[in-house]
């Protein structure tokens, strides 16, 4: 598995909030030896890894785990993996049980690069990473908005990038309300978008006290939705570093 962790903050006025985030990718079950799963898992996510049949369904949570624990570990400036519990809540949002820190976290995975943001628990956020496919932006166009067709129609990033874009701050959102898709889609209508084709600020209609920002990132898009009274520290290039690395 290969990985990189980046430290990045969010700022409230003049306030600095800690923000960590890890970037891991994953594309065979083969490259995996049990010094790393005793390493990352404890007994608990041991025995649940090892009673997944599919080779997919492993990846999915190695990238989940893994990412996730060294992004509060990162963010607490320890090593003991094992020490971190990520449950999940009544909706499937992940919870973090680790020395009662107030430490949320946000998790989000493709096929074979998974991603987790942490922050303090008093600033909500979310992030999503989707890839760019021309058959799934038909389907993606179906559940917007035409306000929203239109705000692609108007921008510079062309419908196959556009819609996905549109999807991904969705689903950030989404997971920073802590009930992902269980409601209508229309209730994150996304208002405006602006900036260029590789970074894009989103704003929603219903949720004005979040704010978007999404990166192109060669086929992937990846979004991450935070608290409109700040401002996200965190450079095109970082992000790109990040996954071309990984990739």
């Amino acid at each position: 598995m290969k990985y990189t962790d980046i430290t990045t903050e969010l700022v409230e006025s003049d306030k600095s909030i800690p923000l960590t985030m890890s970037f891991c990718s994953l594309k065979s079950i083969d490259y995996i030896e049990d010094e790393f799963i005793n390493t990352y898992l404890n007994m608990n996510e041991k025995d649940y890894y090892n009673k997944l049949k599919y080779d997919a369904r492993k990846i999915s949570f190695l990238l989940g785990r893994v990412s996730s624990k060294r992004a509060i570990a990162s963010y607490m400036d320890c090593n003991d993996y094992q020490s971190i519990s990520i449950e999940k809540g009544i909706f499937c949002n992940p919870i973090v049980k680790c020395n009662n820190h107030n430490i949320t976290v946000t998790i989000t995975h493709t096929k074979h690069i998974g991603m987790t943001a942490a922050t303090k628990e008093f600033y909500p956020i979310g992030i999503d990473i989707e890839g760019i496919d021309k058959h799934y932006t038909k389907a993606i166009k179906t559940q917007l908005t035409d306000k929203e067709i239109q705000l692609v129609e108007q921008h510079s990033l062309g419908a196959e990038v556009g819609f996905v874009t549109l999807w991904t701050i969705k689903e950030a959102l989404s997971k920073v309300l802590r009930i992902g898709f269980l409601t209508s889609l229309k209730t994150y209508e996304v208002e405006r978008i602006e900036g260029n084709d590789y970074c894009i600020n989103g704003y929603y209609k219903n949720f004005k006290m979040f704010k978007s920002t999404t990166y192109k990132i060669d086929k992937y898009l990846v979004t991450i939705c935070y608290p409109s009274k700040c401002d996200l520290k965190l450079n095109y290039e970082t992000v790109y570093n990040a996954i071309i690395n990984d990739l």
